[in-house]
Order: structure tokens, then sequence, then C-alpha cells
């Protein structure tokens, strides 16, 4: 049975516990979480010294897991076996566990993770079939907003739009970047309750006077003397040129699908699920899409991709190729 990680957490707090979990994907810090929420609901802290034994794929002896989780719990009503990165086992090893999951211990509670299944025939495939699964995948742009919010809620915060994005400019999307953070930001808080653009800018980017989709939000506004300004600074600050390049060419990929897209009967929220953004920001990137028409995003991307080539192999100075790709793209020289 595949499950998400929001049931799991809502059965756990009921008391509902299966026998087998395989917590599986690229995202390690959910599998972390959930085995830190899992814990902290089947075992009290006294039961654990007892009743958890945590094995590492990469050096579990596999007959030694079974018979720990074919054992009786000792003073508690579970016992709670963790086999992690289960996928670094051999064959023969994976093949004993999947014997035991399909006749498991009433009294066990077996947690498998996985980065990932392997091939379609693996047992760790058939072992998915008969157990509870959750898979943790890498989040999109515009599902870590939502993330955000219910992380910091647990702390009793919220955090506007606006520190999202400036967050996400300085962090990127991952999770575990984006917690330290948030935990840095709470000691700044002290009494408000409420994390601002101010907070991010003083605790996470204070030396960095812009942010990349402040660069991205003046070319496709066609603001050269504000793009240009804002590249000096960024550059200035040790921002790396195929890294701006990089966030440019996206900028521009979402304008000319949005363009492309048939939006008139559909909701800004479908519109950001398709393009994988924030809905946020759907009413500034569709003003932004109106000023281009077809001929002049495909010679932006021609301009995109011979800055790429130049920064590669050119002897140009970066500098130079990052402020010509910007008179480009906002003159529509071809």
């Amino acid at each position: 049975m595949k499950t998400t990680p929001e049931a799991l957490k809502a059965d756990w707090q009921a008391g509902r516990f299966q026998p087998v979990y395989l917590f599986y994907g690229q995202e390690d810090f959910i599998i972390e979480q959930l085995c830190e929420d899992f814990l902290a609901k089947a075992l009290l802290p006294e039961e654990r010294d007892f009743n958890l034994d945590i094995f590492y794929g990469n050096e579990a002896d596999a007959v030694k897991v079974v018979n720990i989780a074919a054992s009786f719990p000792m003073m508690s009503t579970r016992r709670v076996v963790m086999v992690k990165g289960v996928e670094q086992m051999n064959a023969g090893p994976i093949q004993l566990i999947h014997k035991y999951v399909a006749h498991p211990s009433a009294s066990t509670c077996l947690i498998l993770t996985a980065e990932k299944l392997e091939g379609r025939k693996s047992k760790l495939h058939d072992i998915q079939k008969v157990s509870c699964s959750c898979e943790a995948k890498i989040l999109y742009d515009n599902q870590v907003p939502d993330w955000l919010h219910k992380w910091v809620r647990q702390f009793d915060l919220t955090i506007s739009d606006e520190a999202i994005r400036l967050l996400q400019a300085h962090t990127g999307n991952t999770l575990r970047s984006l917690a330290a953070e948030i935990d840095k930001l709470r000691l700044n808080l002290q009494q408000r309750r409420n994390i601002e653009v101010q907070d991010v800018e003083q605790v996470v980017g204070s030396s960095k006077q812009y942010t990349v989709f402040e660069l991205c939000d003046a070319v496709g506004a066609k603001n050269l003397n504000r793009s240009l300004n804002i590249l000096s600074a960024m550059l200035q600050n040790g921002e790396k040129p195929p890294q701006l390049l990089t966030m440019l060419s996206r900028h521009f990929f979402i304008l000319a699908k949005l363009r492309e897209m048939k939006t008139k009967n559909m909701r800004d929220d479908d519109i950001a699920k398709r393009l994988k953004v924030n809905p946020f920001f759907i009413n500034n990137y569709r003003r932004q899409a109106n000023q281009y028409g077809r001929d002049q995003l495909k010679a932006a991307f021609s301009h995109l991709l011979e800055a790429d080539q130049h920064l590669k192999t050119s002897y140009q100075k970066p500098r130079l190729v990052l402020e010509t790709l910007l008179f480009k793209l906002q003159y529509h020289i071809r």
C-alpha cells in the first residue's frame, strides 16, 4: 500500500502502526523526518534501549535483522527494527528480508529506507507491494513554498511568500538546507511570530543586495538599466555567471511555455502546477510573457545558447558576455 507522509503521521497519531514500512526516494530529509516522527509515536524514550535496533545496509547482517524482528519486545507493546539504505544490501540478504516481510511479526515494526528501488524485478519492488510504502520525491520549485509554510507552522510561526522566494533564491530547494536556515531565522525572531523578507536578508543573505529572481524580473520587464545594475552588484558579491545564465534560461522557458499555453479557462493554481512555479508569481509571469512575441522568445533562446557557449569557450570576460546578453534580450537584437 502506497501512502503519503501526511497519512502516515495521521495514522501514527491515532496509534495505528503497520508491521512493515518502506520509505524510499531521493529527498532524504523527508525520510529522516518520517523515521523520527515514527519513533516519537511508536516507542517511549525508556522503551528504546531494549526495543529499538538500527542497522545500515552496507554492513547489516540480514540473518540478525530477521532474527531480531521475529523476537518479542521486552516490557513494551512493540519492537522497532530499522534498516537504513537497504538497497546497499546484496540480493541474497534482501531475499531473506523479503521472506520475513511476507509473514512479519505482529509485535514488530520493520522500517526499511532506500534512495531507490533499483530495477523493476528487484526484491525491493516485491517488498513494496506487501508493505506500507512512501516515496520521498525531490520537490519542484512550486512545491517548496507549501512545504515551508507547513514546516514553520510546527514552531507556531508563519512566513511570507516574499520571504520564501528570497529564501529559495539564496538556499535552493534542498529541504535539509532550508530547515537549517529556518532554525537560524527562529533564533533571530525573538518574540515575533512571522518571518519576513527583512529577516531573510539579515540572517541568510545579508551580504547580497539582490537576488537572481530580481535580475530575471528586471530582464523580463525589459528594464535594462535596472537589470545591468543588479547584474553588476551580483557579480561583485561573488555570484557565478553560469548559475545566473541557468536561471535566466529557466525564466524565459517559463515565459515561452506560458505564452503557448491556452490559459483562458484555467485557474492560476492549475497554470502554476503545469509550469512548476509558485502561484503567487503567475500574474507577474503573465505580464512579462505578454511583452514577448513568439519570434522574440525564439531569438532569446538563441542568445542564451550563444552566451552559454561564450562562457564555456570564449576569451571574452564573463561580465561582458552577460551584459551583452541582457542588451540583446531586451532590445530583441537578432
